[in-house]
């Protein structure tokens, strides 16, 4: 070779000829074309229907070359690079292609005949119809090449065949793409295995207590915890982040996501979400978390084994972290590839133990075992299955370029997923965007296949406009195949593709639809002649059942895990005796990924709102809350409104336009949700989102589902908090005044009336008189008349001593007017323990039909409960009750049992003072003197429970020592006939946090019981040892006898209020049940084990005092 010529040269001076020809140039530039270009670069040059003849190319590498039409006849091509060319119609018949390398290069239509083809590669080459007649393929390799059609006479290598015709091979791209693909959706299904054994590894591993994984919802901008192994099992489906939050008010797993820094945590840190945190203890724990990264080079390729040549020593660096807690912060600098890092989730992982710290090098393997792994993780993934999918269709067309994109979202106007295969050049992926005047979109519109090809410039397809982008990558053609999920899909695009002013009489159909297309590029002139666009079709249709049956199982999933979650909220509600607003708050945010839930409680009886409201999520201004709810703000716009509301464009809603809040908080769109039960409003609760939303059929009724459980859970929170209202007035009042006037209101707000009135019967008239009355201010018509018996439904009510429930009073014959409006009424009566009547509460409304049964239970409960206020106030007047009163006032807390049972113990000593004074009259002195003993023995008894009742309530917690309570309780047990005692309590127990009082009760009554169940003697057993329960450590003392037992069927009884063995001895039922109550009062439980005629052991089990 005479001299190397230099391309650029020759293309520079292309440039600047007329010629288009590769020859031509070659002759103007004086090159020998027969001599002068072997070993030269042409890889990706336009060579088409040029003459190479006899040209010596050996060893050249003409990688994706469009060699189109070219006459190649008797070239020089071995060992030449031919993988990925255009052949197409070119004329290689007596060329020498021994040991060149044509896999994956077009072929269709080209002439071989007589060609040399010996040890070359053309493994995937297209070579269907190509005429091969006396061509040399000996030691050629024809892997996955199409031979369909294709002429074999006279082959060297392939046996002495005449005419071989392979149909077979053209079926094994599709068959292999079919493998694949089911392959991918497989490992989708499998999601949940690969989770658990990335969990599992990190756990063994690193060695650490728990660990979760969130991972990026891409259908909903959000990351949500999907997998827990540990502790981390309990908050998996319940938290739930918006991803695109502003970085002041972003969830903790949000900002990992958009700065891919790795972070110990051990403490309170402000980017936590509060309620997690507090709800599942989160204070106890230290924690690493972690992005599950996928990294790409330039052109938007995954790097897989980035991690292994990365300098982790090097590039993971701790910078300055949160001071709000004890915050480590690790960022990876500089990270490989072009472009920026995908991450697909987080893994949060550490210790259940808070001063426990995790070190720098744990959070590097950590880092470097979640790169690892993180290919795993995607598996699990749509993207996945549509990456498969695009990878297929290149091999399958042969194509340079293929581009998916999949699931339209038309507020922001773009597609959710979008992946490729193949070199899309430098051009990164988003500019491939489908464009609404292209053949993309009209092959939606039409449901087909869509081409176009460019010619000189020149459109073939004059009606669609042939892509800039592609273009200016090198695509020669281009060929569009709808994803068409829905048949129904077909007919939106013509909507969703002309840009509409946002909240428009033209409304979307859905918030994503699925929809997509799949475009395979090539750097050549194709035509899409009749069986190949057939066989793309049947491509693009498999495709659309892979997506299909993902995007189904997908939904499935989801709609399983938040309907598990949905319905551990709703029935976690009536188990919530705190903040119950802020629990209802905190859950609808976490399950509808929402960024603010405020919630105002309403008392409909009063039309007002009580404040503050509760409120989850994160505040852009802290003081954004309303103190107070003026009338015509947003909560009582709703009441008025009537409907649950769902605003997608705040701006278009008159409710919100005056909203402070609203526009401090930048709230785009919102739900106002009204909690009612029945007709009864106890409540509103607005879900806000800072981003543009559209409420989906599928959400309104989860949302639906939270309000009325919500609804529910506070209706029935206020009834119970209303009966510990009542009850505690009872005992600790004896105002009867005041008592009526409290019942009336309660019974009013607890079923949803407008009025209530409590009247009493009079002793000497017998006529109902009305007492009290709620609201106070309403006016009761005919005033000055008193009702009889047996005179409107009130007055049928007192007579029959039955309760009324009447949906329509303006039928009802026997309704008189109480109260104007009125439409629907509830009465029942107040009758005492021989059912006589004492007088009557009622409820009505201005609604038809407004009560229920449930309602008529409620207002009967409260009758009891005015009847023994009745009785209490009637007794009060009594003598041998004043000393009782002054000791009820200092123990308002116990129930009102409890009072009954004193009562019931005060009426037998006055029986037995009766006795003594009717034995004394007639000389029977010995039997006064016994029956005194036993009413000293109930006087002593009652004394000393209110007496230690009162101490245990005035003393101060304080460490104590179990030895010394212990000995002081068997000091003033004066005998134990023939008990034997058993005492082993450790002299290193730890002491426990309590008042002396209440210890010495808990363990006098659980000793004088164990000594009482042995008259015949026995032993008494004290064991005393240390436990460590989830991390804490508590003291367990059993208390043992080996008397009587008792029996199973006792055992729920025996803590019962009331329940003794030994009335006989003056016993009224206290004990165990205040020895019990004092033990869960110290955080404490009390367990009992016993067998009839071998004994009883009650266990103590109280936590221990640590330094």
């Amino acid at each position: 070779m005479n001299k190397e010529p230099s391309l650029p040269d020759l293309l520079q001076d292309l440039a600047q000829t007329e010629t288009n020809q590769f020859s031509e140039l070659v002759q103007i530039a004086g090159l020998n074309l027969h001599k002068d270009f072997e070993g030269i670069d042409l890889s990706g040059e336009d060579l088409s229907e040029d003459n190479l003849s006899q040209a010596n190319l050996s060893f050249a590498n003409l990688s994706d070359t469009n060699l189109r039409s070219t006459n190649l006849s008797g070239a020089n091509l071995r060992g030449a690079n031919l993988s990925g060319a255009n052949l197409r119609n070119a004329n290689l018949s007596h060329a020498d292609l021994s040991g060149a390398n044509l896999s994956d290069a077009h072929l269709v239509g080209v002439n071989l005949n007589d060609a040399i083809l010996c040890q070359a590669n053309l493994n995937g080459a297209n070579l269907k119809s190509v005429n091969l007649t006396n061509t040399d393929l000996s030691g050629a390799n024809l892997r996955d090449a199409n031979l369909k059609d294709t002429k074999l006479r006279n082959i060297d290598g392939l046996g002495n065949e005449s005419v071989i015709t392979i149909q077979e091979k053209a079926f094994e791209p599709f068959l292999e793409a079919d493998k694949e693909i089911t392959q991918a959706i497989a490992d989708l299904f499998g999601q949940e295995t690969i989770l658990d054994d990335v969990s599992k590894e990190i756990q063994e591993s690193l060695g650490f207590d728990f660990v979760s994984i969130s991972l990026v919802i891409p259908e909903q901008d959000t990351i949500e915890a999907v997998y827990g192994i540990g502790i981390a099992g309990r908050w998996v489906d319940r938290a739930r982040h918006y991803l695109n939050a502003d970085q002041d008010i972003r969830d903790i797993q949000a900002d990992i996501v958009k700065t891919y820094h790795t972070e110990i945590i051990s403490g309170w840190d402000k980017r936590f979400d509060r309620w997690i945190y507090e709800n599942f203890q989160h204070d106890r724990l230290s924690r690493v978390f972690s992005p599950i990264l996928l990294v790409h080079d330039e052109q938007g390729k995954e790097i897989e084994n980035w991690f292994e040549n990365y300098d982790w020593g090097k590039n993971f660096i701790p910078c300055s972290g949160n001071s709000e807690g004890n915050n480590k912060v690790f960022r990876m600098e500089p990270l490989p590839g072009g472009s920026p890092p995908v991450v697909i989730g987080t893994v949060e992982a550490g210790y259940e133990n808070p001063n426990r710290p995790i070190t720098y090098q744990q959070a590097t393997n950590l880092a470097q075992l979640i790169a690892r792994r993180a290919l795993d993780i995607r598996r699990g993934s749509l993207r996945y299955v549509l990456k498969t999918i695009a990878e297929n269709a290149k091999r399958i067309f042969h194509a340079d370029l293929t581009t998916l994109h999949f699931l339209w979202e038309p507020q922001e106007e773009r597609y959710i997923y979008e992946v490729f295969a193949g070199d899309p050049g430098n051009i990164p992926l988003q500019r491939f965007f489908p464009r609404k005047n292209g053949v993309g979109w009209r092959s939606i519109s039409e449901g087909k296949l869509q081409y176009v090809t460019h010619l000189s410039s020149v459109h073939k397809n004059s009606e669609v406009d042939f892509s800039p982008v592609a273009l200016e990558r090198g695509t020669k053609t281009y060929a569009a195949f709808p994803l068409l999920i829905n048949d129904r899909y077909k007919v939106i695009p013509r909507i969703i593709a002309t840009p509409t002013r946002q909240g428009s009489s033209v409304e979307r159909e859905q918030h994503l639809i699925p929809v997509g297309v799949l475009y395979v590029h090539f750097r050549y002139e194709h035509q899409f002649i009749e069986e190949l666009s057939r066989q793309g079709e049947y491509f693009a249709s498999k495709a659309v059942d892979a997506i299909w049956h993902t995007t189904i199982y997908q939904k499935m999933r989801e709609e399983a895990r938040q309907l598990a979650t949905l319905q551990y909220v709703t029935q976690s509600l009536s188990q919530i005796e705190n903040n119950l607003l802020g629990h209802i708050a905190w859950n609808t945010l976490n399950v509808l990924a929402a960024d603010l839930v405020v919630i105002y409680e309403y008392i409909q009886t009063e039309k007002q709102f009580l404040t503050p409201p509760s409120l989850a999520g994160m505040l852009i201004q802290e003081d954004a809350m309303e103190s107070e709810v003026p009338e015509q703000s947003v909560p009582f716009l709703l009441i008025q409104h009537e409907t649950n509301i769902y605003v997608s464009n705040i701006s278009q809603e008159p409710i919100f336009k005056n909203s402070i809040f609203t526009q401090r908080e930048e709230i785009q769109s919102v739900a106002g949700i009204l909690l009612r039960v029945d007709k009864d409003i106890v409540g509103v609760m607005f879900i806000n989102y800072r981003r543009p939303h559209i409420f989906l059929n599928e959400e309104k009724q989860m949302i639906s589902s939270i309000a009325s459980s919500a609804a529910s859970a506070i209706k029935n929170q206020r009834w119970l908090q209303t009966l510990d209202g009542i009850e505690r007035e009872i005992i600790t009042t004896l105002d009867w005044e005041h008592l009526q006037e409290l019942i009336v209101q309660k019974a009013v707000q607890n079923t949803g009336a407008d009025i209530g009135v409590i009247s009493m019967v009079e002793p000497g008239t017998r006529e109902l008189v009305a007492k009290a009355k709620y609201p106070a201010y309403k006016q009761i018509e005919n005033a000055s008349f008193n009702m009889k018996m047996g005179e409107g439904i009130t007055g049928w009510v007192a007579m029959h001593r039955k309760p009324a429930l009447v949906d329509d009073v303006e039928i009802d014959k026997r309704y008189i007017c109480y109260f104007a409006d009125s439409r629907s009424e509830l009465c029942v009566p107040l009758l005492d323990k021989d059912s006589q009547v004492l007088g009557v509460l009622n409820v009505e409304s201005r609604q038809k039909a407004k009560f229920k049964q449930k309602d008529l239970g409620r207002l009967e409960f409260l009758a009891g409960l005015a009847v023994i206020a009745i009785q209490n106030a009637q007794n009060a007047e009594k003598k041998e009750q004043k000393s009782i009163k002054e000791v009820l006032t200092s123990v308002g807390n116990v129930s009102g049992k409890v009072l009954n049972k004193m009562n019931s113990g005060i009426s037998t000593v006055e029986g037995l003072l009766r006795e003594i004074i009717s034995g004394l009259n007639e000389n029977n002195v010995e039997a006064s003197k016994n029956t005194g003993n036993t009413a000293l023995s109930f006087v002593d008894q009652m004394s000393q429970t209110l007496r230690g009742l009162k101490i245990a309530q005035e003393e101060k917690p304080q460490p104590l020592d179990l030895h010394k309570i212990v000995d002081m309780v068997l000091s003033e047990i004066p005998q134990f006939h023939g008990v034997k005692l058993s005492i082993n309590i450790p002299i290193n127990l730890p002491k426990v946090l309590s008042g002396e009082q209440q210890l010495l009760n808990i363990f006098y009554h659980l000793i004088q019981n164990a000594v009482d169940a042995m008259p015949n003697g026995g032993t008494l057993s004290l064991n005393a040892i240390t436990l460590e329960l989830e991390g804490k450590l508590w003291v367990e003392v059993k208390v043992s006898d080996t008397g009587l037992g008792i029996a199973p069927e006792k055992f729920n009884e025996i803590f019962q209020l009331g329940f003794t063995t030994k009335s006989d001895r003056g016993n009224i039922g206290l004990g165990l049940w205040l020895t019990k109550l004092q033990v869960e009062g110290l955080g404490g439980v009390l367990k009992l084990d016993s067998s009839l005629n071998e004994g009883s052991h009650f266990t103590v089990t109280l936590r221990a005092h640590q330094q």
